[in-house]
């Protein structure tokens, strides 16, 4: 038996679908499908129905995924063990945030820290998406969403307030003029969405995207009214704010898997964060 088919097979459980596990792998759906025909040969058992539009697991293959997300669940400790060992601040740290405060606060503050550790590399993600720090997809993560989970460290590290900006020209319109620019669906569950609702009334949400970055741009090109993070907006000089209501400030958390909770590298970055949101 290989033993990387069984994490193939995991990750196929996992991900429920031929096309997701071969975007979480990295690789294309022939290498899966492979892959799971040769995990098949060597256990001597069917593990997946290969229908036309899905390809679920067989009792027996939910079985052995079951078993095979464990051992990755074990592997992925290893790797926390080992890296919450390293007694010097050198290696990889991984780290995940909302794009806005990766743009807007995290970059900004890494230079010192790069410059005092240049042995300590950084792989910084931007994602929206909750990344799971028991699977290994991070070291630490920066959430506007209170964490759960009994195996993180969670602290409150600040909090982002945010405005409506727009363009002069917009800004100088009589307010019942104004058209909004706001989340698509996406994203339409978030707090400062229904507080946008709610402020607009009956006039448009005809403008809608998937991120502040694309907000802020249609904002400046005189496209509608945008509830942005103040800080995004209030250092650009095509914006003004145009009324001084505002919905409440969204807190900001840090969450730190406890294995790493004393890893040097990871514990710097940790202040970094904590000294530039707080």
């Amino acid at each position: 038996m290989d033993w990387r088919d069984l994490h193939v097979l995991a990750v196929l459980h996992r991900e429920g679908s031929l096309a997701g596990a071969a975007r979480a792998l990295g690789v294309n759906h022939a290498t899966v499908s492979r892959r799971i025909a040769a995990l098949e040969e060597s256990i001597g058992h069917k593990l997946v129905r290969r229908l036309a539009r899905s390809t679920p697991l067989t009792d027996k293959g939910r079985e052995i995924a079951e078993v095979a997300l464990d051992m990755e669940h074990q592997a992925h400790r290893i790797e926390r063990l080992v890296h919450a060992a390293q007694g010097t601040l050198t290696g990889r740290v991984r780290l995940t945030a909302p794009p806005v405060l990766v743009s807007e606060i995290i970059i900004p503050a890494l230079h010192d820290l790069r410059a005092a550790h240049p042995g300590l590399q950084i792989v910084l993600s931007a994602n929206s998406h909750l990344a799971s720090l028991d699977s290994g997809e991070a070291d630490l993560a920066v959430r506007m969403v209170e964490p759960q989970g009994r195996q993180n460290i969670v602290r409150r590290i600040g909090s982002v307030t945010f405005a409506l900006y727009a363009s002069p020209e917009v800004a100088g319109l009589p307010p019942h003029q104004w058209r909004f620019i706001a989340f698509d669906e996406t994203l339409a569950h978030v707090p400062q969405q229904r507080w946008l609702e709610e402020f607009a009334g009956d006039r448009p949400l005809d403008l809608l995207t998937g991120d502040f970055h694309s907000q802020r741009a249609a904002a400046e090109a005189g496209l509608g009214v945008a509830l942005l993070p103040c800080v995004m907006a209030e250092r650009d000089r095509n914006l003004v704010r145009v009324v001084q209501e505002q919905p409440e400030a969204r807190p900001v958390w840090l969450v730190i898997h406890t294995d790493l909770k004393n890893a040097p590298a990871v514990r710097a970055v940790a202040d970094l964060l904590i000294g530039a949101i707080w």
